[in-house]
Formats: C-alpha cells, sequence, structure tokens
C-alpha cells in the first residue's frame, strides 16, 4: 500500500496527471490494491482498497474503486502485470487526439524507441468493457498504451517499472509532438 501512496505522488509531481486524474493498483495474488474513485493521487493514504480480481458480480467496494476498476481486472487477467498506473499526461493526451484508434505512435528518441518500441493509441470509454478489451489486448504486447483523448495505461511487474514506463511515454509523446511540430517549420 505504501508503494502505491509513494507512486501517486510522484506521478502528480512529475505533472504525469492532476491530482484528481488517474489511478494506481497493484496485483497480490487473487486481488489488487487499487485507488478510490475521485481520490487525490498524491494524497491516497486511507484511499486504497483491496479487490477481487476476478469476480462473478461486482464486490460491494467496486462502487467507491477507481471508474476504472474494469480497466484493470482486465489488464491483470490478461497480460503478467502486477502494477498498473493510469495517468492523463498531456503530450500522450495530445498525440493521442492525432491519431487514429488502432494507429501507434512511433517514438523518435532512441531511449523511448528502446523502453516502449511503438505506444498503441485505443478507444473506448471511462471504465467501459470495449476499453477493457482494447487496453488488456494492446497490453499484451506493449508496456504502455494512450486512450484516444483519454490518458496513459502502463503495466510492470513492479510499481517503480509501471512508473517508469508512464513516464517513458510522456516523454516519447513530447519528444515526438516537438519533432512532428519542428518538421512542418520551414527553415
Amino acid at each position: 500500500m505504501q508503494e502505491l501512496i509513494k507512486y501517486g505522488k510522484k506521478i502528480v509531481e512529475a505533472g504525469l496527471a492532476h491530482s484528481h486524474f488517474g489511478n494506481v493498483s497493484k496485483r497480490v495474488g487473487d486481488q489488487m490494491l487499487i485507488s478510490t474513485t475521485g481520490s487525490m493521487l498524491d494524497e491516497l493514504a486511507g484511499q486504497i482498497l483491496t479487490v477481487p480480481i476476478d469476480v462473478a458480480t461486482p464486490d460491494e467496494l467496486d462502487v467507491i474503486a477507481s471508474t476504472e476498476i474494469n480497466v484493470h481486472r482486465a489488464i491483470y487477467k490478461e497480460t503478467s502485470a502486477l502494477a498498473i498506473l493510469h495517468g492523463h499526461s498531456e503530450y500522450a493526451v495530445v498525440m493521442s487526439m492525432l491519431y487514429k484508434p488502432g494507429e501507434q505512435i512511433v517514438p523518435e528518441d532512441s531511449e523511448s524507441v528502446y523502453f516502449l518500441h511503438e505506444i498503441p493509441v485505443v478507444t473506448g470509454g471511462v471504465g467501459s468493457e470495449e476499453l477493457s478489451r482494447k487496453a488488456a489486448n494492446a497490453l499484451r504486447d506493449h508496456k504502455g498504451i494512450v486512450v484516444q483523448g483519454h490518458g496513459t495505461f502502463a503495466r510492470g511487474a513492479t510499481v517503480d517499472e509501471a512508473f517508469v514506463i508512464l513516464s517513458s511515454i510522456e516523454h516519447a509523446c513530447t519528444v515526438k509532438y516537438l519533432v512532428d511540430s519542428a518538421r512542418k517549420i520551414k527553415f
């Protein structure tokens, strides 16, 4: 739990989400720790719940868990993820709106190419079945994705790894946006 609290603060401090946007989770066996809906990522003490990953019917805590709980569940079920971070970083959101669903953002800088290879752009409403399915499918083969007009999801074997991916997505999108903009200028 303390790890999620620590990284919630780091997400906000790094500008990867505003305080009330985004969510964090960590898999622990057949359950997950997840932030509550509307909680401030930089003040998560007392705002993290334990809920089952695989449920036949929603748990009573699902109502106060993050609105993205179904997306987190789908990702845990379909990938090797042990931690998931969801942010709303500016350049990633901008870039997602410049790409069509199904396209991939191909980073320009060597570090982003090395860590991410490419970043899929997916669609789906907040917490929807569509987003759950598309996010889980894309994250089988990728470490991070951008949801069109919405934000980023990063998975990792640890919360720290997921944070590196979340940060790398924003870095890649910032560099890509600036390079694409500079190419349009005639020197």
